[in-house]
């Protein structure tokens, strides 16, 4: 909970009725409405993940919102950054986004940062806010931010979204995991955003409308946070996963086969893929849904989606059925691939992941066969 003096803050005439169906609610009233006037957000990003938290959190009632982005205007954003119109091709983001809530709610505080945020302006925009919404694309500046609300003590709400899928989780809250603690920087992850892997239109307004969800818990004090958790949403399915974050932190580096490993999990580069074909002594697991396995996949890799790893037949059929297999998991990119990961360790499975998953391995590829069985 955040804590403005709020005996210094009053509601005018025209807020009263504008926030009437908030102030009748027993857990936000006046004194909660108090609050999202006196709270400061700032956005890292201004595309599909903020377009819609941005209004919705400023109808809301939210103060003061900063917004950092050096992106203009395209068409191609359009189609699921709701933010901007036809009108304002070519525009700056930040501009076209500060009209759009002022015309939304004139009480908000507008400041925008037509750049990109770095490390050396970075701790001088973050220290200014209350709450850090991460609505970015790119892992460089996730870290940044990471970096920098673990040095100021400010929370960190995350999401990021890939075809079908998103996820979203509170960092940095009351002392718990942190963005790195889940995607340590030594993995050295690859940035897959909406201009070349692709992103269904409405998706990011979902998780964006989640971000803004727990922007306001936060700021009312009420609710269970999504600290400690990651919250997987598939479209695909309307499936949401809760999984609990089991930070990796310990790390050693080893020339044998130049891999890292992290808390025993090897992790491969594609490169290293072929040395474990040589025999017939792997499995390969794919823990994508069903849909995407259906697809395409590596040859010879089995499916075990993610949301039945930790069930007990899933790890008795791992650990039992093959005793003497080297176990290599997969996913699109890593995100899932590493919860995965950590359900195998604490099962005390030896096992490899492969490093930025099934989109790394057609990438490598010499062409894309449009098969579902892809042969190495």
């Amino acid at each position: 909970m955040l804590n403005p003096l709020l005996y210094s803050t009053n509601l005018s005439a025209e807020e009263y009725k504008k926030y009437a169906r908030h102030l009748i609610v027993n857990e936000i009233g006046i004194n909660g409405q108090k609050r999202l006037k006196n709270a400061s957000l700032l956005f890292i990003g201004a595309g599909g993940l903020a377009s819609a938290a941005i209004l919705y959190l400023a109808a809301s009632g939210i103060g003061h919102i900063g917004i950092v982005d050096h992106d203009i205007v395209s068409i191609s954003n359009l189609h699921r950054q709701i933010l901007y119109n036809t009108d304002n091709i070519g525009e700056l983001k930040v501009k076209a986004a500060e009209y759009k809530i002022k015309q939304i709610n004139s009480e908000c505080k507008v400041v925008t940062y037509p750049y990109q945020l770095n490390s050396n302006n970075s701790i001088n925009l973050i220290q200014n806010y209350d709450l850090i919404i991460d609505t970015c694309d790119n892992f460089k500046t996730r870290y940044i931010v990471d970096f920098v609300c673990y040095k100021l003590h400010k929370v960190h709400i995350y999401g990021a979204i890939q075809n079908f899928e998103g996820q979203i989780s509170v960092f940095n809250y009351k002392g718990g995991p942190r963005y790195s603690n889940l995607y340590p920087n030594y993995l050295n992850l690859e940035n897959q955003n909406c201009n070349n892997i692709g992103v269904l239109g409405i998706l990011p307004g979902l998780i964006g409308l989640l971000q803004g969800i727990e922007a306001i818990k936060i700021i009312l004090g009420n609710g269970q946070v999504l600290s400690g958790h990651i919250m997987r949403y598939n479209a695909l399915n309307m499936s949401f996963r809760k999984t609990k974050i089991n930070p990796l932190n310990q790390h050693t580096y080893t020339n044998v086969v130049n891999e890292s490993i992290i808390n025993n999990i090897n992790i491969i580069a594609f490169k290293q893929l072929k040395n474990f074909f040589i025999e017939d002594n792997t499995i390969i697991i794919d823990v994508r849904q069903n849909i995407e396995f259906i697809q395409s996949h590596i040859k010879n890799a089995i499916n075990i989606p993610l949301n039945y790893m930790k069930n007990k037949g899933t790890i008795e059929f791992i650990k039992n059925a093959h005793p003497d297999k080297i176990t290599i998991i997969y996913c699109s990119s890593n995100s899932r691939a590493i919860t995965a990961s950590t359900i195998l360790y604490k099962n005390k499975i030896r096992h490899y992941i492969l490093k930025n998953g099934f989109d790394q391995y057609l990438d490598n590829l010499k062409y894309k066969p449009n098969i579902c069985n892809i042969k190495y």
